[in-house]
């Protein structure tokens, strides 16, 4: 993913100078810097402009692009020409008018109108650029780099311009878009049962908190007394009620940090996560998916083995892949084959290299890495299935160990207190 970095530099002459560099990580926005023959002193990202104007893929989600993709292809078919099918696409709802039989519904359709506006507004810039830029005769790739589109969509505009068929290529780029769409759902997905279990565990938690505690605090100061765990549960209790706050504040922290990359705190904890045998199957496996579908896209759109595997070691944010990738590409460019490339590498099973072997050698790459590709998110699938039911049982389980704690701790005492029964544990 493309992010915007400050950079601050010297200039031979001595002028310090600091400019926004997009890159996909704060080493290739210093490593911008240095090969246009200036000395970095200092770079942080650029938070603000990151939050405040989309800058990847023209400001477009997936879905969003898939459409666009899907009614390129159709109309360029259709008419033959792709400046037809831009100047056809290039259309915005038309404006609601007051009228004697629509004052009433007039404001609702005002709504409606800067609604839907808002929400094209991306598609009908880019269409505008692509128009603009295409009769100033800029190619359609130079115009979606402006726009900050990924590589391989670029790769596969590249493929368009020497073969001459356009429409083919955006159906292509449709259907990576559609099936990028679905690969985020499907993990968002997997993982939003158990988020939600947490949540409400962390609402039940706030009241039991803030609420019931207090009350069985109250009770309780009214004997002279009472059992050491229960006063050891109150005095818990009171301590995390004083804190709780804080807890609160550090855990949106890191949610901000984790999500934003702060301090590569991001990186740092997914290659811990990997270095877990189990978790790493679910992430490997979910993620080796996604990968071999776009090896399969390029592959069959034309682009080489090394064209790929460089793609995929400048593009991947997960450190334990880019490591690998730079290995297998550095094995293709010494002239060792594909299999043998990795098997070096050694980041897939045995039987993955075996069948990318033979499909090397019978000319059956892409489609027996599409086949890979589909095996694998089976076995992610079923992976995250036992994980997302491992955190289901953890969760009953701490709810489970709860409530013993507190039956033991508050409810007994109070029941023998509420009988007149002595209470001495």
């Amino acid at each position: 993913m493309i992010k915007n970095y400050l950079i601050k530099f010297y200039t031979p002459e001595g002028n310090s100078l600091i400019k926004n560099i997009k890159a996909a990580s704060l080493p290739d926005a210093r490593r911008k810097v240095l090969t246009e023959g200036y000395m970095p002193s200092f770079a942080i990202p650029n938070i603000f402009l990151d939050l405040l104007r989309p800058i990847g893929n023209a400001g477009m989600n997936d879905r969003e692009l898939s459409i666009f993709f899907t009614e390129f292809y159709q109309l360029t078919k259709s008419t033959g020409s792709v400046g037809k099918a831009l100047s056809y696409m290039n259309k915005e709802s038309r404006k609601p008018f007051i009228s004697g039989n629509n004052k009433l519904s007039y404001p609702l359709k005002w709504l409606y109108y800067n609604h839907k506006r808002s929400k094209s507004k991306y598609r009908l810039k880019l269409i505008k650029d692509c128009i603009s830029l295409l009769d100033r005769g800029e190619t359609l790739k130079e115009i979606f780099i402006l726009n900050n589109f990924e590589e391989i969509v670029l790769s596969l505009f590249d493929l368009a311009a020497s073969t001459g068929d356009y429409p083919q290529i955006f159906l292509k780029i449709s259907e990576y878009f559609d099936i990028k769409n679905i690969y985020k759902k499907s993990i968002a997905g997997a993982l939003a049962y158990p988020a939600f279990l947490f949540f409400l565990l962390f609402i039940a938690f706030s009241v039991f908190l803030y609420y019931i505690i207090p009350t069985f605090a109250l009770f309780f100061s009214q004997f002279s007394h009472i059992p050491a765990s229960t006063k050891y549960i109150l005095g818990l209790f009171n301590y995390l009620k004083n804190i709780f706050i804080y807890c609160i504040f550090f855990v949106a922290f890191i949610f901000i940090a984790f999500g934003l990359d702060l301090f590569r705190i991001k990186t740092k904890t997914v290659s811990f996560i990997l270095s877990i045998p189990q978790v790493r199957n679910i992430v490997n496996y979910g993620y080796l998916n996604w990968i071999f579908y776009q090896f399969s896209l390029m592959i069959s759109s034309g682009v080489t083995v090394n064209a790929v595997f460089n793609y995929f070691r400048k593009n991947t944010s997960k450190t334990y892949f880019k490591n690998k990738f730079e290995l297998v590409y550095a094995d293709l460019m010494n002239g060792i084959t594909l299999h043998d490339s990795i098997v070096n590498a050694n980041f897939l099973s045995d039987d993955v290299v075996e069948s990318i072997g033979y499909a090397e050698i019978g000319g059956f790459l892409p489609e027996t890495v599409l086949r890979l590709s589909q095996e694998f998110k089976e076995k992610s699938s079923r992976y995250m299935g036992l994980f997302t039911k491992g955190l289901f049982f953890l969760a009953i389980a701490s709810v489970v160990f709860f409530l013993f704690l507190m039956f033991f701790s508050l409810f007994l005492p109070l029941i023998q207190g509420m009988v007149g029964l002595p209470a001495n544990y």
